[in-house]
């Protein structure tokens, strides 16, 4: 979850935002186009034959590794039927809570972002088109996360929110997540012994100094203007948008950009709320880790799990194999059997993590895809 940004002075707005009063389940023209919205997005996924071989072999590569690093490690537990009896369900339970909650605060922080752009929408139409575009990111092979974001902008333009302010918007909501987690993670090697103390502090503190010092430039017109064309380049690639005006059109294609994130100056005070709602989101994430390590162990080695998290969101942020795949199921088993949990236990607490973060989330947002619809289609 990446991110970036400092308190700045609310300016005049260029334009007004027609957002208000959405209902949650969109209005007719909206149920009309949420298939093809859907397809649109799927469209993303596309790419060239030697593209789609690369990303499959990766693919296969990820999952292959998983299965290399757990499988004899599970198949060495003895009666693996009694040990899953054994399982702490009430933990197992906290941990989809968790996972769940944390979900949902990323959402809350999209829909708090765009209502200080000026596009105020409901607590349950955000929180669905969050979920349903998790659900892509997750599922869709090749270019899930282009896919989500595509899915989501185009949610969003059917309730009336300016394209460029969606796009602009999980963008930054995804830098600042990422940049809060960067921040804290020096803090947590630190914690963990594997760099010291003082410096895990100073490279905290020049992190924060040089992410302030970053969005101070960037908040400079001409800076403005080179985001502004980053974000149109970024619209013709995605199917839902480049037919907008303001991604199709060659003259003033800048300046109209700028002007669509200018809408998005927060005060002091939101952007104090979005970083407290990135670091709940994280922490509940981190939660749903020592969770699953308690349903299988009888302690938490909370360093060896500090640890093992930040290896499972590098090896998701690299994408070099979908949601991490292989690496993140490696690096948290490693650092679970290093602090000291007995490999059965590490291996069974790995599973619960990655099944409930990837596959039963990526489900959840499926069930919510097809709820809406069929809500939508009641409603036609």
């Amino acid at each position: 979850m990446p991110r970036d940004d400092v308190p700045g002075a609310r300016p005049a707005r260029p334009e007004k935002i027609t957002a208000m009063a959405a209902p949650a389940g969109g209005s007719e023209s909206g149920r009309a186009h949420a298939a093809p919205r859907l397809r649109q997005a799927l469209r993303t996924a596309r790419r060239p034959t030697w593209r789609l071989v690369v990303d499959w072999m990766l693919t296969a590569a990820g999952i292959g590794i998983a299965v290399w690093r757990l499988a004899p490690t599970l198949a060495a537990v003895d009666e693996p039927g009694r040990r899953l009896g054994e399982l702490r369900w009430a933990w197992v339970g906290i941990a989809v809570v968790a996972a769940v909650v944390s979900l949902g605060a990323y959402g809350e922080l999209y829909r708090r972002m765009l209502a200080a752009g000026g596009a105020r929408l409901g607590f349950g139409t955000v929180q669905a088109v969050n979920f349903i575009g998790n659900a892509l990111t997750q599922t869709v092979p090749s270019a899930g996360p282009t896919a989500g974001i595509a899915y989501s902008v185009a949610a969003f333009r059917i309730r009336g929110v300016d394209t460029g302010l969606s796009l602009w918007t999980s963008l930054l909501a995804a830098l600042l997540s990422t940049v809060v987690l960067a921040v804290l993670g020096p803090l947590a090697l630190a914690y963990d012994g594997l760099i010291p103390l003082a410096a895990g502090w100073s490279l905290c503190a020049a992190l924060a100094l040089t992410t302030w010092v970053v969005w101070r430039v960037l908040r400079r017109p001409e800076s403005l203007r080179r985001i502004a064309r980053a974000v149109a380049a970024a619209g013709r690639r995605l199917p839902v948008v480049r037919n907008a005006k303001w991604v199709a059109s060659e003259s003033g294609r800048a300046d109209a950009v700028s002007n669509r994130i200018a809408l998005l100056r927060p005060t002091f005070a939101q952007w104090s709320g979005f970083f407290g709602i990135a670091l709940f989101s994280w922490g509940l994430d981190y939660l749903t880790v020592a969770a699953c390590v308690a349903a299988t162990a009888d302690t938490v080695p909370w360093p060896a799990v500090a640890a093992g998290y930040l290896a499972v969101q590098a090896s998701i942020a690299l994408q070099v194999t979908p949601a991490g795949a292989g690496a993140a199921e490696a690096g948290l088993l490693a650092a679970l059997v290093a602090g000291g949990l007995t490999a059965p236990s590490a291996a069974l607490a790995v599973v619960l993590f990655r099944s409930i973060t990837w596959p039963i989330l990526a489900c959840a947002g499926w069930l919510v895809f097809l709820g809406t619809a069929h809500k939508r289609a009641a409603r036609a």
